[in-house]
């Protein structure tokens, strides 16, 4: 355990406006560069494969036992039983629709993306968060983890409230900042924080959404009115303040206690092994490390992932409970001492030599002809639908060679953030950015899916006599 030497915290600066903000972009904490383990691509590559199948049967079942028990609420309406079915409805329904929204945002629950946006704008709107907002919100909470004025997504801030955290377990701070959101962006206003991470083109979208959700929870208050009866806001609305208690209990593991402002998930980042049941209603978001450090893999893959790096990791909590035993005295403790961060020990293990040869980067001072082109390496060395990192005169390039041969090649970093292309996950003629899920289509650079709005430098690329040529001018 250790206690952070740095200046005290206040809550003020946690604000994307603060100024303890623009001190990470100037440290070098924004947009930066994290530790994550290198895995030998051909697994990464089978990690990084959807499915619809999982995903399909999961929230099947997910809907599947919301209909149960709503519809045995319903018919022990009236009687103390219905308390029952009703209480686990209401949880169900406000704590894992979290980990449904999350995956689904990211887009990696299926492999087909209209079932994910689909999922995606549902959970928002049961877990109670702005569909677009939170899908922006999320991409920096990816590129900024627990950094102090940069992240929007620190769920306790310090100076640490134990009242207020109490209350969070009834999503009271919560459920009344969702509906005075919704309101003033259903007028058409944005907070001075919001501007700080979504682009003005999307502000549209958020009016919309908003006026969209005071539609729906003004009809089911008029059906409640004209029933004369509480049933409907029992099934939205109210749910999300006495259901949510477990997506906290879920949620708090993810990084309560541990250290702000580093670059390392293994640090301000926990993984905890769960049962079966909370494993299905959390989606394997027990494995948060590994998530964070490899935002593409899918949930269902994520154990696999885990076996492979744990070598890299701090030991596992075995459970809630185990977990919850070092979260409980250093929240105390952080109660006391604002500057207090529990240290979790990091293994000093030397990467693997075959990792670093399946990293697949090339570095060459060569210089180019008089047209422009330089060698980059044997054609061999790129297996079809694999992506080639290559540094060249101070510049990253990406060079791909799709699952038809085809070769393109564009700038190495995504136009969002500072991640290296040639991490992420190439499907067709889409490139899918390691950190953020942004996607880009290779053969002209454009932008298919945001966070991204920069279309990528494209550059010819060949290959001739069995060797890979790139127009570098």
């Amino acid at each position: 355990m250790a206690a952070n030497t740095a200046p005290l915290r206040t809550l003020e600066e946690y604000s994307l406006v603060s100024e303890r903000g623009k001190q990470a972009v100037v440290r070098g904490l924004a947009d930066a560069q994290w530790y994550v383990p290198l895995v030998p691509r051909e697994k990464m590559r089978e990690l990084l494969e959807r499915r619809n199948g999982p995903a399909i049967r999961d929230t099947i079942i997910w809907f599947g036992l919301l209909l149960a028990l709503g519809l045995a609420g319903i018919a022990l309406w009236g009687t103390p039983w219905a308390i029952i079915p009703l209480f686990l409805y209401a949880v169900v329904y406000a704590s894992s629709s979290d980990s449904r929204w999350h995956e689904a945002g990211h887009g990696t629950a299926f492999k087909t993306d209209w079932l994910n946006n689909a999922l995606y704008e549902i959970a928002s709107f049961m877990v109670l968060r702005e569909s677009v907002i939170w899908r922006w919100s999320h991409a920096r909470h990816h590129s900024d983890t627990i950094i102090v004025g940069r992240d929007a997504e620190i769920v306790l801030q310090r100076p640490l409230s134990v009242g207020g955290l109490f209350l969070k377990f009834i999503n009271i701070p919560g459920f009344f900042r969702y509906f005075q959101s919704i309101l003033r962006h259903s007028l058409g206003k944005m907070a001075p924080e919001e501007r700080m991470f979504i682009p003005e083109a999307a502000f549209s979208r958020v009016y919309r959404r908003a006026r969209i959700y005071l539609l729906i929870y003004l009809a089911v208050i008029t059906l409640a009115i004209g029933t004369r009866s509480i049933l409907p806001l029992l099934f939205i609305g109210l749910p999300n303040l006495y259901g949510a208690w477990l997506m906290l209990i879920y949620g708090l593991t993810q990084h309560a206690g541990l250290a702000e402002d580093v670059l390392d998930h293994r640090l301000n980042t926990r993984t905890v092994y769960m049962n079966l049941i909370n494993r299905y209603l959390y989606w394997n978001m027990g494995y948060h490390i590994e998530h964070h450090m490899f935002p593409l893999v899918p949930y269902y893959n994520l154990p696999k992932l885990h076996e492979l790096v744990k070598a890299y990791m701090p030991p596992t909590y075995n459970g809630l409970i185990a977990a919850y035993r070092e979260i409980v005295p250093t929240l105390r403790r952080v109660a006391k001492d604002p500057n207090y961060y529990y240290q979790r020990p990091v293994p000093a293990l030397p990467e693997p030599e075959a990792a670093h040869a399946a990293a697949q980067v090339v570095v060459s001072d060569a210089l180019a002809d008089a047209d422009g082109w330089v060698e980059v390496c044997d054609l061999n060395l790129m297996v079809l639908g694999d992506v080639l990192r290559f540094d060249h005169g101070g510049h990253v390039y990406a060079i791909y060679r799709t699952s038809m041969g085809q070769m393109f090649a564009t700038d190495g970093f995504c136009s969002h953030g500072k991640a290296h292309l040639t991490e992420g996950f190439l499907r067709g003629d889409i490139i899918e950015c390691p950190k953020h899920n942004g996607r880009f289509d290779v053969r002209d650079g454009s932008v298919r899916r945001s966070p991204p709005r920069v279309a990528l430098k494209t550059y010819p690329v060949r290959h001739k006599d069995g060797r890979i040529q790139l127009k570098v001018k």
